[in-house]
């Protein structure tokens, strides 16, 4: 699992976290995969989010951990809100929200592997060209 329950804690108070699940791990696992498969959806026409997401402790990029937490957490606040400050867990969620549109638009660029063709060499959503060549007589 690219983060661990163990390290929502950094995010949130063990105990809160506990009392919203009411002691079911399986909620917070479904949060945490809810949260990459979003954070994917952003990433994945520029970036190898297979590799990404695939790397383990401090092989992965700090960033998309701490992204990961923030969305997941959000993910489990949903269902209740014991001793949390609700605003501030929501800020950090529109504020990771907005970054991963900005990568996805292309105007940040996170230190990610990029996608690459079956050949090895790396692709881009940018494409160029031209058109065939007109010959006009007059």
């Amino acid at each position: 699992m690219f983060i661990t329950i163990e390290e929502l804690k950094t995010v949130a108070y063990e105990y809160q976290i506990i009392d919203i699940v009411e002691e079911d791990e399986t909620i917070v696992e479904i949060a945490i995969d809810a949260s990459i498969e979003q954070i994917k959806s952003y990433l994945a026409g520029r970036y190898d989010t297979i590799n990404v997401f695939n790397k383990q402790g401090n092989e992965r990029n700090r960033l998309i951990v701490e992204l990961t937490k923030d969305i997941a957490l959000w993910q489990i606040i949903r269902l209740s809100n014991p001793d949390i400050l609700f605003d501030r867990v929501k800020d950090r969620y529109d504020r990771a929200i907005d970054y991963l549109n900005r990568v996805a638009k292309g105007l940040l660029s996170p230190t990610l592997p990029l996608l690459t063709d079956s050949t090895g060499e790396e692709t881009t959503p940018l494409k160029f060209g031209s058109m065939s060549k007109q010959q006009y007589d007059y």
